[in-house]
């Protein structure tokens, strides 16, 4: 008499469901692209970095003397050696949506148009005592138009050529320091994620922007062309050639301006990367690059935004527990601004898949469960068990 071991129909399905599992998650990792490789002593991926900056955009804005449409005279001459020419400043700015450009709201202010306008022709100066005056007149406010660029050179652009952009909305530098762009007919753009926590004392961070003092030095923007009259906003920026640049530090200490709260950090900033974004190791942005302040002696003082502050002037609001990514590793949002990022199994490998495990689980469930009948001979004598 032989013993049959039986096996019961629980054991069997709890097997079936394990090879099921077993092939589907084989399926799926092997359609996973690789991971991103983790930050190396903390800085950014270089290839994380070279998707950042196709989201990096040029910022500049023409400031000129107003025309009063009511005015019966036209204006007068300017005076010998006043440049009656516009202003140029240059700024950075970065996309936080498809359509919409984030800068620096010191770069959009018309105050400070004012003052570039004003200070062509110097401070004025109270005759009967021969210095500065103390109450100066009203001015108007200048013109502003606001246009953006990318360089030609830059794979995946979007701004193939200038376009002049509108200011939605700014806070100046004493109220946040940030300013929305809007741009229209123009196709989407790869947004950069804002950081879900605030950054921590000593975290590295990259800053990113336009350098403005490198336009004379580079095939940047021609000045001259500009301010000489000879070339318009448009032709000028078309033929620029400025690439943006990336510099890294830390997080150095949280201070507040005029009670704002801001981060200072030790990366080198320079004219025209005001409106860039600092990021993390993780391409996330946790400030827009705000101030930069040289002494005499000692060391600079270089100031973003604050994270928080920025969240709440997109109208993200506060972020939701445990959307931080692990330390080291590109979000979810980076990794998709990444060419042929996807993180996902393609849909039709998880479905054969799924099929597949379901069939061999019924096979083995039919063959192992079925029930077994004892062979009875002709006379209805049982038989011996097999």
């Amino acid at each position: 008499m032989r013993s049959v071991r039986k096996v019961s129909t629980g054991a069997l399905v709890a097997l079936a469901a394990i090879v099921a599992s077993v092939l589907l998650t084989g399926a799926a990792r092997a359609d996973e692209p690789a991971p991103p490789p983790p930050a190396l002593n903390g800085l950014i991926d270089p290839a994380l970095l070279q998707s950042v900056q196709q989201s990096i955009v040029g910022v500049v804005v023409i400031w000129e003397e107003p025309q009063d449409p009511f005015a019966l005279a036209p204006a007068p001459a300017p005076a010998p050696g006043e440049d009656e020419l516009p202003v140029m400043t240059i700024c950075t700015g970065w996309f936080d949506s498809p359509t919409t450009i984030v800068t620096a709201g010191h770069c959009v202010d018309p105050k400070e148009g004012r003052q570039a306008l004003d200070s062509r022709s110097g401070p004025a100066i109270d005759p009967t005592t021969g210095a500065p005056a103390a109450n100066q007149p009203a001015r108007a406010e200048p013109k502003r138009t606001v246009w953006a660029f990318q360089p030609r050179e830059m794979q995946g652009a979007v701004i193939t050529a200038p376009v002049i952009v509108r200011v939605d909305s700014f806070r100046s530098a004493d109220e946040g320091d940030t300013a929305k762009l809007e741009m229209y007919g123009l196709p989407p753009a790869k947004p950069l994620p804002i950081a879900p926590d605030e950054p921590q004392l000593g975290e590295t961070v990259t800053s990113i922007g336009f350098p403005g003092l490198n336009i004379d030095s580079t095939d940047g923007v021609d000045v001259k062309g500009l301010v000489s009259g000879g070339k318009t906003p448009a032709e000028v920026l078309q033929d620029s050639r400025l690439q943006p640049v990336n510099t890294s530090g830390t997080i150095t200490a949280r201070q507040f301006r005029q009670g704002v709260a801001v981060y200072q950090i030790n990366a080198d900033l320079a004219e025209g990367i005001s409106g860039g974004p600092t990021i993390n190791a993780r391409g996330e942005v946790l400030g827009i690059n705000s101030q930069m302040t040289v002494p005499f002696l000692g060391q600079n003082f270089n100031v973003i935004t604050d994270t928080g502050m920025l969240r709440d002037f997109l109208g993200q609001g506060a972020p939701q527990p445990g959307a931080a990514a692990p330390a080291n590793e590109p979000s979810q949002v980076a990794i998709e601004n990444t060419a042929g990022g996807s993180g996902q199994a393609a849909p039709l490998t998880v479905v054969i898949a799924l099929v597949g495990g379901a069939i061999l689980g019924a096979i083995l469930m039919w063959l192992f469960a079925r029930p077994r009948t004892s062979r009875r001979t002709t006379t209805g004598t049982p038989a011996d068990p097999a």
